[in-house]
């Protein structure tokens, strides 16, 4: 490159100077179109000649040299360089004609001066298309090696944020699974089993219950609007007891005194206000309703079923309302909780190292790209094969 610039370099001193040369070749010309005016001939003319000669020097003096030689810069000068003399050589021709024959010398001499200078940017523009076209190839691979830096130093931070992401990610797991196990450890060490185990429990018996009470849930249901009427009146234990049986038959039942008398005396009830023909149903739903009213008053059907319902209910009842049980609920809270809190965090972890993820595989891609144009464009300048490796990057 060093050769280059300095041929580079001689050419632009070269035209510096010839711009120098048609610059003083216009002020004489502007100073004998004054001449002429101060002596009042030929007015008219003189100046068209002089405000001619400022636009010739207007246009010379927005001419800007680069104080460093690049490729880029002396084509941006070669450029403007041209458009310089477009724009003379138009006022010149359209002009000179008008002004002819006065000021021929001066007018000779800017011609002369102008006509040496265009030489000159012809000779620099030759220069920059043949030999200093190398530079150009230089200079972009300058750039694409500036931009390679960029893609890998962008490509080294995402590594790091997503390595540090993934530190934070593998943390918040590693809580979430320790506090797992201490919720394990204290439903083993504790209560806490008896009291998941009776839940089982009552899970299959609320099943068995509602499968026993389905053919009372309508007749419950009519019942209980009768009831709001003057003829059929319930206790306040009996009203509560059958609201609880229509929502919920397992905590009723299970609650009920031995032999379940509360629901005896509504099932009574219900009997005679079916005997009266005031509960209105279906046949065939007023004819099972009977059927398990008897199974249940005259044949003692639920007892086994209440005895299963009533020692569960009572037990989880106690085991509830010890203090030891107590306490491990509240720490079970306390860490389902935690969990949750954690489970919240690690989700908005995820979906950052998500974005990281499409970012730096991106990124890796374009390091590629950029790597295969690396490759050519110092194969195109050096004549050899270039294999360029970048860095694996970290997984973390």
């Amino acid at each position: 490159m060093q050769p280059l610039n300095e041929e580079a370099r001689k050419l632009v001193d070269k035209i510096r100077d010839k711009l120098e040369s048609t610059h003083n070749a216009c002020e004489k010309l502007e100073e004998e179109g004054k001449k002429e005016i101060e002596k009042g001939k030929a007015v008219r003319k003189a100046k068209a000649t002089e405000k001619l000669s400022r636009h010739f020097l207007r246009q010379i003096d927005k001419i800007a040299f680069p104080n460093e030689m690049s490729y880029s810069e002396l084509k941006e000068l070669h450029k403007s360089l041209q458009n310089m003399l477009s724009s003379v050589g138009m006022e010149r021709s359209l002009w000179f004609p008008r002004i002819s024959p006065l000021f021929i010398i001066a007018r000779k001499r800017v011609d002369f001066a102008f006509s040496r200078l265009a030489g000159s940017i012809s000779e620099f523009g030759d220069f920059l298309s043949d030999d200093y076209s190398k530079a150009r190839d230089v200079e972009e691979l300058f750039s694409e090696t500036d931009e390679m830096k960029r893609l890998l130093d962008n490509l080294s931070k995402y590594e790091k944020r997503r390595n540090n992401i993934k530190r934070r990610r593998q943390s918040l797991q590693t809580k979430i699974e320790r506090s797992k196990k201490n919720i394990e450890s204290i439903r083993s060490n504790t209560k806490l089993s008896d009291v998941k185990e009776t839940k089982r429990t009552i899970q299959q018996l609320r099943k068995q219950v509602k499968h026993e009470f389905r053919h009372l849930r309508k007749p419950f249901l009519k019942f209980a609007n009768l009831t709001r009427g003057p003829q059929y009146s319930l206790s306040s234990e009996e009203a509560e007891k059958l609201s609880q049986y229509m929502k919920d038959p397992f905590t009723g039942f299970a609650s009920e005194r031995p032999s379940y008398p509360t629901l005896k005396s509504i099932l009574r009830k219900m009997e005679y206000a079916m005997e009266e023909k005031k509960l209105k149903l279906k046949s065939s739903r007023l004819r099972k309703g009977r059927k398990k009213i008897d199974a249940i008053l005259n044949k003692n059907q639920l007892d086994n079923l209440y005895q299963d319902c009533a020692k569960i209910y009572s037990q989880r009842r106690q085991l509830i309302s010890s203090e030891e049980t107590q306490a491990a609920q509240r720490k079970s809270k306390q860490l389902k909780r935690r969990i949750m809190d954690l489970q919240k965090r690690k989700k908005a972890v995820d979906a950052r190292l998500e974005t990281l993820e499409k970012k730096h595989n991106q990124l890796l891609e374009e390091a590629n790209t950029q790597k295969a144009m690396l490759e050519k464009s110092t194969h195109k300048i050096l004549k050899e094969p270039i294999n360029i490796k970048l860095n694996e990057p970290s997984n973390g």
